[in-house]
């Protein structure tokens, strides 16, 4: 299809369009079927796949992306990634939450031990490695950090001095902070420093989806972020599965402390597609804009299933920090591009439905539901009437997979699909149609701009999976247009 109007090459939306998204680290194809993580998932154990937790490095005019997945994503331009393996030298890996950064010329990355099998920060002459162990962070008298290397963060300060921020928890526990040699970055001076605790008065800290937990949290996900020669200490709270989860700070002249929280969340959307937004870094890239990396719930399997998301920083006058959390098209130089979804609990029609896995479910704005066809449907469709013709300028679809089983061989694979566009009025005529049925790039979550069409109803249609037992609906069905 030819577009008819041209747009920008910077666009993106969230959550992020990445390849090859991993299979979770808590999933049965990693690590069994366990009975006690029953309660976990939505229904029986099956594998899923997941993203979150992005830390974030600009370096020599690259955005390096470290997410829990044990690999990495690059970019030029923020709006493009590239999935990239991490080079090991022997058996090191990365597990959840991990850290990137930049010491005397080399890299140093690390990652929550309970998920890479130990404690360890690894280094490397180049981002994506080769990485090989320095071994285990000790304190100034040699002992193991302690408490738990937990959510671990490297903080490279611009005076050549080095970082590092650890564990999470409820009240008592909190988060810790060392100073490291950084020509021996496992060696820690002095003792860890208790920097952050539970504040039961910030509300959004406090446990539950409605943070209805006066005594409990859950506070994680540290990153340290310098700005105007201030340090802002970013941690996250009331626990990942909710639609609360969202990013707080706190703020100080010395990278130990003290710190002083801001009594608002920097980051909070609890509604849509777009929800859950917590754990992430803060990263500056050209210009010196800086950027919200973030974590963005689905739980459509499991209550640990994640995606990614990204948004600019804002500081008001006083330093406070604050994001505006997007779930619409976004220029990374000019912002809005101007477009809402409008297809949002529009009438939906489907060649058949699995189920109670309905088409109007596609197009609910909703993480955790979604439409599946009939295990009979040969030639799948799902269509859209937007009620009104509109000028239509991208769309975003993220995809559900049922069957993936790494056990049995059963693997994601692309989407191979196309879109055809008809205007209004009874005779429904075509308009033009948007042909992926070559794709080849396994997308989770696409979105692609298609110009200007001016259309009312707007049909998807996917071939089956090379492996039947490897089933394929939808999750989310959004078009973007302009009355």
């Amino acid at each position: 299809m030819k577009n008819s109007t041209s747009v920008p090459t910077d666009i993106w939306c969230n959550p992020l369009t990445l390849e090859n998204y991993p299979i979770g680290f808590l999933a049965p194809g990693r690590i069994g079927i366990n009975p006690k993580a029953a309660g976990n998932y939505s229904g029986p154990q099956r594998d899923y796949r997941e993203m979150a937790d992005p830390e974030v490095l600009y370096d020599d005019g690259k955005w390096y992306m470290f997410p829990s997945v044990g690999d990495a994503y690059v970019s030029d331009d923020l709006a493009h990634w590239e999935y990239r393996k991490i080079e090991f030298v022997n058996e090191e890996k990365l597990g959840y939450a991990p850290t990137i950064a930049k010491s005397k010329g080399r890299y140093l990355l690390s990652s929550s031990w309970p998920f890479a099998g130990k404690t360890e920060i690894l280094t490397a002459p180049s981002p994506l490695g080769p990485y090989h162990s320095l071994g285990e962070p000790v304190d100034g008298e040699g002992l193991p950090l302690s408490p738990e290397w937990l959510d671990p963060m490297l903080f490279a300060d611009d005076d050549g001095k080095l970082y590092a921020y650890w564990h999470f928890g409820g009240e008592g526990q909190g988060i810790y902070g060392i100073e490291l040699d950084p020509d021996n970055p496992v060696q820690g001076i002095g003792k860890p420093v208790k920097l952050l605790d539970f504040t039961p008065e910030n509300r959004f800290e406090c446990f539950g989806d409605f943070n209805e937990h006066s005594d409990m949290a859950w506070i994680e996900g540290e990153s340290m972020f310098k700005h105007n020669g201030e340090y802002y200490l970013q941690y996250s709270g009331c626990g990942t599965q909710f639609r609360a989860y969202t990013v707080g700070v706190s703020r100080s002249k010395s990278p130990l402390g003290p710190f002083i929280k801001q009594k608002t969340p920097v980051a909070l959307e609890k509604y849509g597609r777009v929800c859950g937004t917590g754990h992430g870094c803060w990263a500056t890239g050209p210009d010196d804009s800086v950027w919200q990396f973030y974590t963005v719930l689905n739980r459509r399997i499991h209550m640990f299933e994640r995606r990614v998301g990204m948004d600019r920083v804002e500081f008001d006058q006083n330093g406070d920090a604050h994001v505006q959390i997007t779930a619409v098209p976004q220029s990374v130089r000019d912002g809005d591009a101007g477009v809402l979804p409008v297809s949002v609990l529009k009438k939906a029609l489907a060649s058949s439905s699995f189920g109670c896995c309905y088409p109007g479910f596609a197009f609910d704005d909703c993480t955790h539901t979604w439409w599946m066809p009939d295990t009979t449907d040969e030639y799948p469709w799902l269509e859209i009437n937007l009620q009104q013709e509109f000028d239509i300028h991208s769309f975003q679809i993220i995809w559900a997979e049922e069957g993936v089983d790494i056990r049995k061989g059963v693997l994601p694979e692309p989407a191979k699909y196309k879109l055809e566009f008809f205007a209004g009025g009874d005779e429904r005529k075509l308009i033009a149609t948007s042909d992926f049925t070559g794709n080849d790039r396994d997308l989770l979550i696409d979105f692609r701009c298609v110009g200007n069409i001016r259309a009312q109803y707007v049909r998807l249609s996917f071939l089956p999976s090379s492996n039947p037992e490897l089933r394929r609906g939808v999750n989310n069905f959004t078009v973007f247009g302009k009355r």
